[in-house]
């Protein structure tokens, strides 16, 4: 019990890492294996990761429009990261993420007409830096290919488009994770695009002035007893 008093202040966290910023944040991955990639980048920041590859869970999408509607309703600019594959549906996300999350919109209250959707990865100098190895094909997860004129997509613009630029192959974002150090970089860099570094040493620092105090509190209520 002694131990716990001693250590209580240390849990104590009456306000939010986002409280003094002008943003709120979430980073959506396309496959698992970037959750934990991120994580070491995305933990002192205090962002939330999201797995939404396919059509994301309902809950998922649910959770993450609350969470944005919250923010977005206490005066920030509600932004999400994405990360996902290099090929044709890939490049082409934010409008499907948009769309996606809009779904919901009459269920949970919040539209993401305001949402800031930043596809930060993969793109084509990453993968030809980092020497990342394409896959020489356009399947999709249904097994079918986009590259194939018989593909009810591939006439689309968007398709058309990709083939132009970067011809019949792809690369899937797990391919990330042979290439640890240079993917928490990538990551790092897209959220220094709207939060500033120093931003995390501020917020310990406000964090350990209000538990000092609660520890002085707390020390003093013992004493008295």
């Amino acid at each position: 019990m002694i131990d716990y008093i001693d250590s209580a202040h240390l849990s104590y966290t009456p306000f939010s890492f986002w409280a003094d910023l002008d943003v709120y944040m979430e980073i959506a991955v396309e496959k698992g294996d970037l959750k934990s990639l991120f994580a070491r980048v995305a933990q002192p920041f205090h962002i939330p990761i999201q797995n939404v590859g396919g059509w994301a869970d309902l809950n998922v999408r649910a959770g993450m429009m609350q969470r944005f509607k919250l923010w977005e309703e206490r005066g920030k600019q509600c932004i999400l990261l994405y990360c996902g594959d290099h090929d044709p549906g890939g490049l082409h996300i934010s409008g499907y993420l948009r769309s996606n999350l809009a779904e919901l919109g009459a269920v949970v209250g919040w539209m993401p007409g305001s949402l800031i959707i930043d596809r930060f990865g993969l793109d084509y100098d990453f993968i030809e830096t980092n020497g990342l190895t394409w896959i020489d094909n356009l399947e999709t997860g249904s097994g079918k290919n986009l590259a194939d004129h018989k593909h009810r997509d591939y006439l689309k613009l968007y398709v058309q488009d990709y083939l132009r630029r970067f011809g019949a192959r792809k690369l899937e974002a797990n391919a990330l994770v042979a290439r640890p150090e240079a993917g928490r970089e990538l990551c790092r860099q897209a959220i220094l695009r709207y939060v500033p570094e120093t931003a995390i040493s501020d917020y310990r620092q406000r964090l350990a002035a209000v538990r000092q105090k609660l520890q002085q509190a707390i020390i003093a209520r013992m004493a008295a007893e």
